[in-house]
């Protein structure tokens, strides 16, 4: 499912930028920032998880939710083997890794999947210590005592079907926290420079994704206008998981729609955490349009970042679209 490997994709790149931004301003310090973030990203996932009936690490694993773990061994990206007392998970294929190797990056790789497994072990209340390294071109990271070649469960859920849509569904709505948690860190830790170390970070992931789109159009031979960055948007699902009303007006100058339902709210809800998805409405989205075309002016009415009951986007080109 395209939607799902680019949503997946996403969130590496969150991660990418995050890292670069905190390392960039506080070099160490950065990076354990990051670090500390992933894994209580990973902590309120595997407790979740835990919540939803997962009985031992098998278990958990099984109600994990999203595709970095549950789609590995069915989508042929490497091998993950769990048992009762530990789990070895081998990655070659992931989004993810793939991203991190590409952006010349592979470190990230590392710490990511690191915090991922130490919190499984930790909400299955086996020791977390985890041994990773690279292989070759694999990832692999062992936790406990992992179950032996052809022993253990081998979770499979492909990226198709109604699996594939749950899968999508999750993994757009985990972003929301992933988002409060790497923000609150960073805040946390630097105050006032942390704070502009997060909006740094989303500015980043924003203007990336939109020089993309403009750059990917335009080798196309498109007009660069709202009607073009609509309707071939890079979302990875957005017709799947995000809900509008059906009225609005899309043109080549304008776009005004009001979004009734946002996958990241709830989880910006629930862990107090919207003061950091209104940074990410305002920087993420100023920042991938006007990377995409730099006179489109992004404004909104309604914000549910600020406790609104809806989004109401109002994006707009003053002047004549060039033909």
């Amino acid at each position: 499912m395209t939607p799902l490997v680019t949503t997946m994709t996403h969130e590496a790149r969150i991660i990418r930028h995050a890292g670069l931004a905190y390392t960039r301003a506080r070099q160490e310090a950065g990076l354990a920032t990051v670090e500390r973030a992933l894994r209580g990203y990973y902590d309120w996932r595997a407790e979740a998880a835990a919540g939803r009936g997962g009985d031992g690490l098998p278990g958990i694993v099984r109600a994990w939710g999203t595709a970095e773990l549950l789609s590995v061994n069915a989508e042929k990206w490497g091998e993950l083997r769990v048992g009762e007392a530990g789990l070895r998970l081998e990655l070659h294929g992931t989004p993810e890794l793939l991203h991190y190797r590409a952006s010349g990056v592979p470190a990230f790789a590392l710490i990511h999947y690191r915090a991922l497994v130490s919190a499984l072990m930790r909400a299955a209340d086996l020791p977390d210590d985890v041994e990773a390294g690279w292989q070759g071109d694999s990832l692999v990271l062992e936790a406990g005592q992992a179950p032996p070649s052809g022993e253990g469960t081998l979770p499979g859920v492909p990226l198709t079907g109604e699996d594939g849509l749950a899968l999508l569904r999750a993994t757009t709505e985990n972003r929301g926290a992933l988002l409060v948690y790497l923000g609150r860190e960073a805040e946390q830790a630097f105050g006032a420079d942390g704070d502009l170390m997060f909006r740094e970070a989303v500015r980043a992931f924003g203007a990336e994704r939109g020089a993309a789109m403009r750059l990917d159009h335009l080798s196309k031979g498109l007009t660069l206008d709202l009607v073009n960055m609509m309707e071939l948007y890079d979302s990875g699902g957005n017709e799947d998981v995000w809900q509008y009303r059906d009225e609005g007006t899309l043109t080549p100058v304008e776009w005004s729609q009001d979004c009734t339902f946002c996958p990241f709210v709830q989880p910006w809800h629930d862990l107090d955490g919207l003061r950091y998805g209104e940074i990410y409405d305002y920087e993420f989205h100023v920042s991938q349009f006007k990377a995409y075309r730099e006179d489109i002016e992004v404004k909104w009415g309604e914000l549910m970042s600020r406790g609104d009951a809806t989004c109401e986007f109002r994006f707009s080109i003053p002047g004549p679209v060039p033909a």
